[in-house]
């Protein structure tokens, strides 16, 4: 009877404590606070509330269980703000009222609740009154009111609409080959979003790396929330008011992507597999005899030695080194796909020293973790751990000693042939003890890390290039990003441009799909649209699957070549554009691919999802891909301002939906007035030839102003100084032209020996030139022929080429 007892006892004991586990508890009421310089601490009645100033316009966000908060080293963020900022605090009644810059929080005290407003103190975002933060065990949520036009972007590489509100988004990295639109989670995981509310942007940037969810209204229309299953409630509050504002001052956070070798802006080319090595010879011959610019060519996993990792095939590659000389020659770089998995051999170099440095992740019992890959049955590096990473970065070295360029890592969601590694394995985590389910989403991240560090140690100097699968915020610091195994279809088209958008706006700025689709063959129709759009996305690869067609430029008929060739032609010629504005995302984290209200804010219209696949390239350049089969024709909306149509030549009022021819050669896109658009020549490849003519396209405008970028395209000496700037001051009143030009008086500048002005919007030939008042004179067929004058009077444009020098000068157009 006493035993039964006790159990009864014992059972409602236990009911108990599964109902209290299945509930919220919720961020209580004020007790009192304390500032420490630019510490603010809120003692709750079961929590702790901590406020960091990281500066003029972001705030960190700490809440801590049982009344302590957790310092925890963060993977992401490299910002951690300025230790003299103090903050400027009002203690009323009701609320603390804490004052920045760039806006206003109101913490109502009775229960600690959050308003979020911009500096007329107007809300932007604020906690859900009833529940704010709250937790459920070890998982917390951050529950926030959904208001009535609020839009919310960026969460990095997702599907969908470019809009996130809606919808539940998952953050855990994921390999899903030949994904849908409604597949999520994806191969990479950014808990970055930005929200839209009364034109109003700010961003929330949860810095925790378990996996996390972020539902945008999705199935109610009262609130938003995010949270994560473990971990630090940990997150970050950026004040705008603009979109612009929120992506460099998120990037300031989390860091930038570091400027790319030109080469890495050049097309490049990929297959699995290009094998054996006659087969790869053959590849790069073909793009030269054709005529069809190429700067990079790839190996993907067959020219291991049965897939293991940093070997070679010495059958099918018998002498790296002179293959990669010879490719070299040609103007040719190669980028080798590397792999985490090391196959468990004995005597296998990589094995062996991943076990003597105890560099392989674990389960508790010390045991080490084994999945199958493509090697079959695998070992992985433990990159959580500092002497691990080095390990891995240093081999490297050793295949650029061979001539390899760049590497392109893969598989590092991690993906194992189970879809996911166990949760119970561990991970050294530099001596804190993580398991894979802190560890998962920056697997791939700390690869980048590694490889990325090995590469400046064996480089030589130059920049490291690495394509990364799988990533986390901050994974823009170390590599470029594509967006995984995508299928040749027109919804993969749409789906890309969008993806990429959201990836810009999350800091990953130098992204792109595989064009024309890796699963299945694409039609030529398909292939051709997913070129004339890839000129302007900022990673510009072909790469398609075993067993499929061939998918070089010359694989679909004489003409696809020839329409291929044109754009890629294009994109050689914008090199000096392309690269100008890398330059201004290394520095700003403004992304060159990017939605129309990044630039039209104040636009309703850019915002519509009718217009999600038409973005901008750069500030200068409207690109409206066509993305349906059999199109002929696309609708296109034009931003206020005015639009010059290159094909047409004809100049569009802003504002307005316009309809334009777009046969299946045609790609619509369009220069801003007051567009100033640096070109060159077409190389068979980017450092081919100097830079000795620069062509600027130029739309008039009352004024404008551009800067133009320059350095020797590879090697870190540009962070010393080493690089040269045009700056161009277009001046116009409909009757004349003036047009400044100020430059960098070094080795880069000096080199150029031609400006060829490309004046848009008009074919009319102007009365007189001047070059620092002195005329010039092209009234002679002679004349004309030294400055290469063309008038195009359909297109509505005229060319001329002066002499250029080093320094300031003036040219003036009188019509």
């Amino acid at each position: 009877m006493k035993h039964s007892y006790l159990s009864l006892i014992a059972a409602v004991l236990l009911l108990a404590a599964e109902a209290s586990a299945d509930r919220y508890t919720f961020l209580g009421s004020y007790e009192a606070h304390a500032v420490n310089g630019r510490e603010l601490t809120i003692t709750a009645t079961n929590n702790v509330l901590r406020l960091t100033l990281i500066d003029s316009a972001i705030v960190r966000i700490q809440v801590g269980r049982e009344g302590t908060i957790q310092d925890i080293p963060s993977y992401a963020v490299i910002h951690r703000g300025n230790p003299l900022l103090t903050w400027e605090l009002e203690d009323q009644p009701g609320e603390l009222l804490l004052r920045l810059p760039a806006g206003v929080i109101h913490i109502q005290k009775f229960p600690l609740r959050m308003r979020f407003a911009d500096a007329a103190d107007s809300t932007l975002a604020q906690d859900e009154a009833a529940f704010g933060h709250s937790w459920d065990g070890k998982e917390f949520q951050v529950w926030r009111s959904l208001q009535k036009d609020e839009k919310f972007y960026g969460l990095g590489e997702k599907t969908g609409n470019v809009n996130k509100r809606g919808f539940q988004w998952v953050m855990w990295n994921s390999d899903f080959p030949g994904y849908g639109n409604d597949q999520d989670p994806l191969y990479a995981s950014v808990p970055f979003f930005i929200g839209v509310h009364n034109n109003g942007a700010y961003g929330t940037f949860l810095d925790n790396s378990f996996r996390s969810v972020f539902n945008m209204g999705a199935g109610n229309n009262r609130m938003y929330s995010f949270g994560a299953d473990d971990g630090e409630l940990n997150y970050y509050f950026i004040f705008g008011p603009t979109i612009r504002e929120v992506v460099q001052r998120y990037t300031s956070l989390t860091g930038r992507m570091p400027l790319p070798p030109m080469w890495a802006l050049g097309y490049q080319q990929c297959r699995w597999s290009y094998y054996p090595e006659y087969e790869f010879r053959d590849l790069a011959r073909n793009f030269r005899q054709r005529r069809i610019p190429a700067d990079v060519l790839y190996l993907d996993i067959r020219y291991m030695d049965r897939f293991k990792v940093f070997t070679w095939d010495t059958t099918a590659f018998p002498d790296p080194q002179t293959l990669f000389s010879d490719l070299e020659d040609m103007g040719f770089k190669v980028i080798t796909i590397v792999d985490p998995g090391v196959k468990i051999e004995k005597g296998y170099r990589m094995y062996e020293e991943g076990i003597q440095g105890n560099f392989f992740a674990r389960y508790p019992d010390g045991e080490l973790f084994s999945g199958e890959v493509w090697p079959k049955w695998c070992h992985f590096p433990d990159f959580s751990q500092s002497a691990a990473r080095g390990w891995w970065g240093d081999k490297y070295g050793e295949f650029m000693q061979l001539g390899v360029d760049g590497f392109w890592i893969d598989m590092n969601e991690p993906a194992v042939w189970g879809r996911e590694f166990p949760y119970l394995v561990e991970f050294d985590d530099d001596g804190r003890r993580s398991t894979i389910k802190k560890i998962h989403n920056v697997y791939g991240h700390l690869m980048a890390q590694s490889t990325y560090e090995g590469m400046q140690r064996g480089n030589a100097g130059k920049r490291p290039f690495i394509v990364t699968r799988a990533g986390f915020a901050g994974t823009q610091r170390y590599a470029a990003m594509w967006t995984g195994d995508n299928n040749a279809r027109f919804e993969n088209l749409r789906m890309a441009l969008r993806t990429c958008q959201g990836l810009g706006l999350s800091g990953l700025a130098f992204c792109g799909p595989d064009a024309g689709g890796f699963y299945d063959t694409p039609s030529h129709e398909l292939y051709m649209r997913w070129i004339e759009a890839g000129v302007f996305t900022p990673f510009l690869r072909t790469h398609s699957t075993i067993n499929t067609s061939d998918q070089e430029p010359w694989s679909f008929g004489e003409w696809t070549e020839d329409v291929v060739r044109n754009y890629l032609n294009m994109r050689y010629e914008l090199l000096p554009y392309l690269y100008t504005e890398f330059r201004r995302a290394s520095q700003t984290g403004d992304p060159f691919m990017r939605p129309l209200f990044y630039d039209y804010q104040d636009d309703a219209e850019c915002f519509s999802s009718q217009w999600q696949h038409t973005f901008t390239a750069g500030p200068q350049i409207l690109v409206a891909p066509v993305v349906e089969e059999g199109r002929r024709f696309q609708e296109v909306y034009l931003p206020p301002g005015r639009w010059y149509d290159p094909w047409s030549g004809i100049t569009h009022e802003g504002g307005r939906r316009i309809v334009v021819e777009a046969p299946v050669e045609r790609l619509p896109y369009f220069y801003r007035g007051g567009a100033i658009v640096p070109r060159r020549a077409v190389q068979q490849y980017s450092g081919e030839k100097p830079l000795e003519e620069l062509i600027l396209d130029i739309v008039p405008a009352d004024s404008a102003t551009y800067t133009v970028y320059l350095d020797k395209g590879d090697g870190m000496e540009y962070l010393s100084g080493a690089y040269a700037e045009i700056r161009i001051m277009t001046f116009s009143d409909g009757l004349a032209w003036n047009i400044e030009i100020e430059s960098t008086d070094n080795a880069w500048t000096r080199k150029l020996k031609t400006l060829r002005f490309q004046l848009l919007g008009s074919a009319a030939m102007p009365r007189e030139v001047h070059i620092n008042d002195e005329p010039v004179l092209f009234e002679s067929a002679s004349e004309r022929e030294a400055a290469r004058v063309v008038q195009d009077v359909q297109r509505r444009r005229f060319e001329i080429s002066l002499p250029f020098t080093s320094g300031r000068h003036e040219f003036h157009f009188e019509y």
